[in-house]
């Protein structure tokens, strides 16, 4: 695949809107965003006739990733960009090589651009089970389309961009360098959605060179394998390399070889790392061993060998939330709080694969159609879906403090809006006192086309990186501390509004899937 480096200066490149480098480098444009079923069940729309029908699709997820109590949106720009650069006729090659319908082929070949409005939350925001993250106002054939779209974009990236958010939030304030091109299914995505869920630093080349995220990278065991000893090796790196002055200790023995030798090789160059302003830099990496012991006994004889405090310890070796939690409590519990300060992490496989759930399962489902609600309903109640051209509203208390996040339908007024219900519930319920909580809808227009041009429509489509990285969202900033944790965290509640309640609950109780508004 070939690159258009849209600029070469790297802060430049964090300041661009994303959606320009996304559609610049085409890194998520492929002509066949969908599965088979997708064009077949098209096909099916166009014999029948119905391929105009309007249409209401809502993407969402049931279950929280990672046992946390939401998640954090993902890949709603690349979706955005990959929905704009669709065009029918490009696939008009692929059908007739198939055993599509002629009928089908004609229709395909009429059409050019996906007629749709699309609303969503911001990217890099907290999302809700059942919550909706994109609501597609379209029609019937183009809502089977965009489903591959989306699902082939936000379900990925919104489980990497939690998965990094838990570890960012589990690192506190330390750095964290994401280190895992070498085993990432998609090393592009996952530096992109690492660096806008907060992370410092990436060793991926290609990401820095195409989105403009700092990259850094200390050595290898390879390199101190590749000379006749450790302490031969480490005097090469800092000769070359004395602006990085970064050495990997545990290749043979982390204390008794590996820190000596970094003591020893520190001591000799240091004129030359005075020299190039590289003496308040030092850093030595860990990849084995009992990480919260080594290095608090690294960076204290360090310190005082080198009569510096400036000395960072890299940890890594398969680190994820779990694994840094545990470091810096252990550390904090024995006093090495000077040590907690001068930490740095290396997160590579575990953060890049989303360790510990290989999905994040969002669906994108039918909930309205030619004027009627759709429901598809299940003897498991968390496969029951909400009917109707449904929205989400934060409801917090006069603290700010989260309550709930309500779903209502669209055209309701949400000040009129007194009691909120549990989804499987009328005897669980919240009133709503205007008084003392606030109602803010959370989705925004983002999209337009029809026949005659499309348009980007919110100011979060144009956001840069740095911007989404940045990006407060009103939903996480409500949550404290006990829907955050990494175990065991608070369950955020979703409500329905009386309405969409009541139009739920009828469709079950009577086991309809379709019923007039």
């Amino acid at each position: 695949m070939r690159y258009n480096f849209i600029n070469s200066n790297h802060n430049t490149i964090l300041d661009t809107p994303l959606l320009k480098i996304l559609n610049d480098t085409s890194l998520f444009n492929e002509n066949f965003p969908f599965d088979e079923y997708h064009l077949t069940m098209a096909q099916s729309d166009v014999l029948e006739g119905i391929y105009n029908e309007p249409t209401v699709k809502i993407m969402f997820y049931r279950k929280a990733p990672f046992g946390s109590s939401y998640a954090i949106t993902g890949g709603i720009i690349a979706f955005l960009e990959k929905l704009n650069s669709f065009s029918y006729k490009n696939l008009v090659p692929y059908l007739e090589t198939k055993n599509y319908r002629q009928e089908f082929i004609d229709y395909v070949k009429s059409r050019d651009k996906i007629i749709a409005k699309i609303y969503s939350v911001p990217e890099n925001s907290a999302i809700f089970p059942n919550e909706p993250i994109v609501i597609l106002e379209t029609n019937l054939i183009d809502s089977r389309i965009l489903e591959g779209i989306i699902l082939s974009e936000v379900n990925f990236a919104t489980l990497l961009a939690t998965k990094w958010h838990r570890i960012r939030n589990a690192a506190l304030k330390n750095t964290i360098m994401e280190f895992g091109r070498r085993r990432s299914q998609n090393s592009i995505k996952s530096s992109l959605y690492a660096y806008i869920s907060g992370i410092d630093y990436t060793s991926n080349c290609e990401a820095n060179a195409i989105f403009g995220i700092p990259s850094n990278g200390t050595m290898g065991h390879e390199f101190i394998q590749s000379y006749d000893s450790e302490y031969e090796a480490f005097n090469k790196w800092l000769t070359h390399n004395p602006t990085k002055p970064s050495l990997l200790i545990d290749t043979i023995n982390t204390l008794n070889s590996g820190l000596l030798n970094a003591e020893k090789v520190f001591l000799e160059h240091k004129e030359n790392l005075i020299k190039h302003n590289s003496w308040d830099k030092l850093s030595i990496r860990i990849d084995s061993g009992d990480l919260a012991y080594l290095s608090a006994i690294c960076y204290n004889y360090l310190s005082k060998a080198l009569n510096t405090e400036n000395i960072t310890i890299i940890l890594s070796n398969d680190l994820d939330e779990y694994s840094i939690e545990s470091i810096l409590s252990q550390l904090n519990k024995a006093g090495e709080d000077k040590v907690v300060n001068h930490i740095s992490f290396g997160v590579g496989t575990k953060g890049v694969t989303c360790w510990g759930e290989p999905a994040l399962g969002g669906v994108c489902k039918i909930s309205e159609k030619s004027n009627k609600y759709i429901l598809k309903i299940s003897n498991n109640d968390i496969k029951t879906t909400i009917a109707g051209n449904i929205r989400s509203a934060l409801i917090t208390d006069e603290k700010g403090h989260y309550i709930t996040t309500l779903i209502y339908l669209h055209d309701e007024n949400i000040e009129d809006i007194t009691k909120c219900y549990h989804p499987n519930d009328d005897r669980k319920f919240l009133k709503i006192d205007k008084l003392n909580y606030k109602i803010t809808p959370r989705q925004h227009l983002m999209y337009i086309s029809n026949n005659e041009k499309s348009e980007f429509v919110s100011d979060f489509v144009n956001y840069s990186l740095n911007q989404i990285r940045e990006y407060q969202d009103d939903a996480l900033a409500s949550l404290d501390w006990s829907y955050k944790r990494i175990t065991s965290p608070h369950r955020a509640k979703v409500s329905l509004s009386p309405k969409v309640f009541n139009i739920r609950n009828k469709m079950i109780k009577e086991n309809i899937i379709s019923m007039e508004k």
